[in-house]
């Protein structure tokens, strides 16, 4: 069985991530925002794309690539990092799994970072391939629980493979990686030991609800701006964006942040956000939440402050510091 029939047979309604068709619900959202906060959620990210570099060079490369210090990873370890342009803004996400042979690099456009990779090869011994591989996630308090009833699990931040399966871990859940024919295989077997299927809706209230920062925030802006400057290592030396970086360290000077908004009625993802007349940032992934109405992630600058009311395509907000909970 694919993974597409599977959904099928759990009644999945389909939605949108960009140009791709993702599981968006099953049943109510405050039935899976309660598997989000107290069971073991399973989420299909199959959309996302994973590429394998090898060859001599691969650990130079990417290390020259990214905003993390690939060189210093041991074996059979991940991190998450950042792919900038010249100017230090963000244009790709991704995770990087060190398997020894070679490199993985998990981003959601893999095709555009593929791309981004050939441009910058010259003399480099490495080769960059695609891996029709799926990529699933295991998330909540139960996930850990869920995931060893099948495999040994690895302690956090690092890896174990299994035939057909490669396990990565943090400290709330389990991205699992497998052949994308062996993928449906994977989710009845977490199925069948207590995991629950959740759709993209309920995952971005639950990310928005925690300032959870993703595409919609991140790309086109600089990691300081948007929470992610954990993936950014200052002690590094030459890769893309990385005169940006070394200069924001020393100065410490930018001029927005992540915050929430809180709105009266649905609020326009993207839209540009006023305060007495003056733009003062812009929307980021907006959700309606169970909880708090209509809420969104949105970059402000830096002077606005929780309380402040604003004006977004005509309706007031209220800003709001993060996590909301």
């Amino acid at each position: 069985m694919l993974l597409e029939a599977l959904h099928e047979e759990q009644g999945v309604h389909w939605g949108r991530e960009g140009e791709a068709r993702v599981p968006w619900h099953y049943k109510s959202i405050e039935e899976e925002l309660e598997t989000l906060y107290q069971g073991a959620a399973l989420l299909d990210f199959s959309e996302h794309g994973l590429l394998e570099l090898s060859g001599p060079d691969r650990t130079e490369f990417l290390h020259n690539q990214c905003t993390s210090d690939i060189r210093q990873m041991p074996r059979e370890t991940w991190l998450e990092t950042l792919f900038l342009n010249a100017k230090g803004q963000i244009e790709h996400l991704g995770r990087v799994l060190h398997l020894g042979e070679s490199l993985w690099v998990s981003t959601p456009n893999a095709e555009a970072l593929s791309r981004r990779f050939r441009r910058y090869i010259v003399f480099d011994q490495v080769e960059v391939g695609a891996l029709s591989w799926s990529l699933l996630r295991l998330q909540g308090p139960a996930a850990g629980e869920v995931a060893q009833r099948l495999l040994p699990l690895p302690a956090y931040w690092s890896l174990k493979r299994a035939p057909g399966l490669v396990v990565a871990r943090d400290e709330l859940g389990v991205w699992l990686f497998t052949p994308s024919e062996e993928a449906a295989h994977l989710a009845r077997q977490l199925l069948e030991n207590g995991a629950s299927l959740v759709g993209r809706a309920a995952w971005h209230i639950w990310r928005v609800e925690r300032g959870q920062p993703d595409l919609p925030e991140a790309i086109g802006e600089l990691p300081q701006e948007v929470g992610l400057e954990g993936r950014v290592s200052y002690k590094k030396g030459c890769y893309l964006g990385q005169e940006i970086m070394a200069r924001l360290e020393a100065r410490g000077q930018t001029r927005y942040q992540l915050m929430a908004l809180l709105g009266q009625t649905q609020i326009p993802p993207g839209a540009e956000v006023f305060r007495e007349g003056r733009p003062v940032g812009r929307v980021g992934t907006a959700v309606e939440s169970p909880e708090w109405g209509a809420v969104a992630l949105a970059l402000l600058r830096k002077e606005l402050r929780p309380g402040d009311q604003v004006r977004v395509a005509g309706w007031s907000a209220t800003v709001a510091a993060l996590p909301l909970h």
